[in-house]
């Protein structure tokens, strides 16, 4: 990769364009979320869906201290531990600090709206002088305009805080020095351990990161035992929490679902059509629901359940698993209203103003190519980068791929990490120029050198 020297002036110019396109992001973020209608009734006792979950486990430890997804007001809470805790922690602060839930709801969209666009910026910072000004400038202005990611700060979701926590945990890697002052690992570890708890994906990233940092022998494995150990210290409460449980819905039970879900290659056309009441689409769903409650009778037999299902069309779900990382890093949101839309969304600015229209247009026709270069980064960076905050992102976007690729896989998972992806992207970009340069200028040169004298 891309290592470039950098003057003081150079370096205001990094800091400038990772300003701007944070701001640049702010505005859009705020422009969509004040202006889109979005239809996500979270307070209503039959509404369903994640952000309903969201919000249950939010007003459940505002007004009582307990992670429970039981209805607002219930006389008995059932504490559990199906979702991760760190969204509706988020969501609950916000309860505590507003008066109505209209004000709440309004504060959580403009709250998500500048974290989104303080995201690229804290991105912009952790990757200054990685690359050319004008290819950080690129990448940085995708991100800034992308659909997904302004969409998604409409939605009451975890992706919104995940995408800051993880950027964030990339710039405290780079932050962290390489030598005596190791403790500083700690703090990049804690981020991690904190979007672990935000989406659980993300909890093998910080120890793979630690691995894998000795084995290049970019840090001392002290200190890539302090990031291990700070990674796992915040999970490490929760799991003893839950542990304290009788009974409740758990996180492995959520496993269980995303596994099964994406064993079927029709699981997303199938829910589709359940929603409009289409009697196929109702079959395979209920198919489904049978085979995850097979896991209740142990896991042993609903793996068995499984592979054997799988067993009768080998050649189709190697097919299928190969996929689904294209299908992760694709366009169309599967569970939900397709294009860029999780939940029904009327006077969307990507529908009805043309500049708006133009962007979606370009993004749509870039998105494989990003896809392509994002692929090479990550080779890039894992073979040959000494900077922890690259190797960082590069194991962070594998192992976000290879585990939605094992479990549930569509292009909504992927949007926290969108704006590592263009800078990745645009990592691989900018060294294939360099090096086709390079190349140009040394045939050049031999045939000068070949000319007579």
């Amino acid at each position: 990769m891309l290592a470039m020297p950098q003057t003081p002036r150079s370096r205001r110019l990094s800091v400038a364009i990772a300003i701007a396109a944070g701001i640049i992001g702010v505005l859009l973020r705020l422009y969509y979320v004040t202006h889109a209608q979005v239809f996500q009734p979270l307070d209503l006792p039959n509404a369903r869906a994640d952000a309903v979950d969201y919000y249950r486990y939010a007003w459940n430890l505002a007004h009582h201290g307990v992670f429970a997804s039981d209805l607002p007001g219930a006389a008995t809470l059932h504490p559990d531990s199906f979702r991760d805790p760190g969204y509706p922690l988020f969501l609950a602060i916000g309860l505590h600090a507003t008066a109505s839930y209209d004000y709440w709801y309004a504060g959580i969209l403009i709250a998500q709206a500048l974290l989104g666009g303080i995201a690229i910026a804290l991105a912009g910072l952790a990757f200054a002088g990685r690359m050319p000004n004008p290819w950080l400038a690129g990448a940085l202005l995708l991100a800034a305009v992308w659909p997904h990611s302004i969409a998604m700060c409409s939605y009451v979701l975890s992706e919104n805080v995940v995408a800051f926590l993880v950027v964030l945990g990339i710039l405290a890697l780079r932050w962290a020095p390489r030598s005596k002052s190791a403790w500083r690992l700690i703090i990049p570890g804690i981020v991690f351990g904190a979007a672990g708890l935000t989406n659980s994906v993300l909890l093998p990233v910080a120890p793979c990161i630690a691995v894998f940092l000795v084995w290049r022998r970019c840090v001392p494995w002290r200190a890539a035992v302090l990031l291990l150990a700070a990674s796992l210290a915040l999970p490490t409460l929760w799991w003893v929490r839950n542990a304290t449980l009788e009974s409740g819905a758990t996180s492995s039970q959520r496993a269980v679902i995303n596994l099964v879900q994406g064993s079927w290659p029709t699981y997303h056309a199938a829910y589709q059509l359940a929603m409009k009441g289409d009697p196929v689409g109702k079959q395979t769903s209920d198919a489904i629901d049978a085979e995850i409650a097979t896991f209740q009778q142990g896991m042993a037999p609903g793996l068995s359940n499984l592979a054997t299902r799988m067993a009768h069309m080998p050649m189709r779900m190697a097919a299928w698993y190969a996929s689904k990382p294209a299908l992760l890093w694709g366009w169309d949101i599967r569970i939900g209203q397709g294009d860029i839309y999780v939940y029904p969304t009327r006077n969307s600015p990507f529908k009805n103003l043309p500049a708006w229209r133009v962007i979606e247009s370009l993004c749509v026709a870039l998105n494989p190519l990003l896809m392509l270069l994002t692929l090479g980064g990550v080779v890039l960076v894992l073979a040959r980068s000494p900077d922890i905050e690259q190797v960082g992102t590069g194991i962070t976007l594998l192992i976000v791929t290879l585990v939605y690729a094992v479990l549930q896989s569509e292009p909504r998972y992927s949007v926290p990490f969108r704006t590592l992806e263009m800078l990745l992207a645009a990592s691989a970009a900018a060294a294939v120029v360099n090096w086709a340069s390079e190349r140009r200028r040394a045939s050049q040169h031999n045939q000068r050198a070949d000319l007579p004298s």
